[in-house]
């Protein structure tokens, strides 16, 4: 017998062995889960277009359920229904109800009327254009380049700088809104990745975007595409800049370069002389030249021209300019 006073010992749990020990742990008996019957997908609701008159369609669409006009008895003594649907692309209201005298119930329903943006006064139209119309882009510059695929070039759609392509679609409205789209959309510099690129762009758009466009920057000047897109250039009556930034004098002199070139962009060269009443210097400051347009190997490494180079270079093509 235990001394008295003292308590009977417990009974020591048994213990829990641990994860990593070879022991195992005592089962627990699996609960049986019952599977859930997957529910059927209810069959979606089937819209038929309500005929219209023979006078042409109206401006808000009626659809109706299913393939029966006739409507079709409600649960729990409700009455007769039948689902319709009012669609439209502009706003329309619900006017009122009516009984006619020939025992037909009308419905009506009041379109909203178009917006006349035509009839906004022009500085207006221009400032909501603006807003439409610039690129998000930095600087606001339009790129236009050419992607390589498998059997040839596809060239981007430079909507795509403006991300949502219905943004230009108001320029499809029309005359009117065109001109004036057109004065603005290109007022922007669009950017060329190549003489290429832009000699498809411009056999690609008609005279009115030719006379619109304004600055133009072409990356890469490319001998075998650049004077059939210089003389494409020459029709363009508005440029105020054409920038190219590489590939005009590709390891050559002043004198053989502006040769070159001169015979490429002669007839845009003297286009702009023209339209500045006879003025020379006009040609060179329309057209210009990035750093690395110009360069000459010495002791067998590229180099950019010096600034004497580019200053005889300029001098040649007012020479031969008339």
């Amino acid at each position: 017998m235990p001394p008295k006073g003292s308590k009977k010992a417990l009974a020591a749990a048994p213990s829990t062995p641990k994860a990593d020990s070879e022991d195992e742990a005592p089962s627990t008996p699996a609960t049986a889960v019952k599977a859930k019957t997957p529910r059927p997908k209810p069959t979606p609701k089937v819209f038929k277009k309500l005929s219209t008159s023979v006078s042409g369609a109206a401006p808000v669409d009626v659809t109706y359920e299913n393939e029966s006009v006739h409507s079709k008895v409600l649960p729990k003594g409700a009455g007769y229904g039948h689902l319709i649907k009012l669609v439209a692309p502009q706003a329309f209201e619900l006017v009122a109800s009516y009984m006619l005298d020939n025992g037909l119930q009308a419905i009506v329903i009041k379109p909203s009327a178009p917006f006349q943006f035509m009839k906004l006064p022009e500085n207006i139209r221009k400032t909501i254009l603006e807003l439409l119309l610039t690129p998000d882009t930095k600087g606001n510059k339009i790129q236009i380049s050419t992607d390589k695929i498998a059997n040839g070039s596809k060239a981007k759609e430079y909507a795509k700088q403006f991300g949502l392509k219905h943004r230009l679609a108001i320029g499809q409205l029309n005359k009117e809104l065109a001109a004036e789209v057109r004065g603005i959309l290109y007022s922007f510099r669009f950017r060329f990745d190549n003489t290429m690129t832009l000699l498809s762009f411009l056999s690609g758009v008609g005279p009115d975007v030719h006379h619109a466009l304004s600055r133009i920057t072409i990356m890469n000047y490319q001998k075998p595409t650049a004077k059939p897109t210089m003389n494409l250039l020459a029709e363009c009556k508005n440029l105020e800049s054409v920038s190219i930034l590489s590939g005009v004098g590709v390891n050559s002199r002043p004198d053989k370069t502006s040769k070159s070139f001169y015979a490429e962009a002669e007839r845009l060269l003297q286009a702009i002389v023209n339209r500045h009443g006879g003025n020379k210097d006009a040609a060179l400051d329309v057209v210009s030249f990035g750093k690395g347009c110009f360069t000459i190997k010495e002791d067998g490494e590229e180099c950019e021209w010096e600034d004497e180079d580019v200053t005889k270079f300029a001098e040649q093509i007012a020479n031969k300019l008339k």
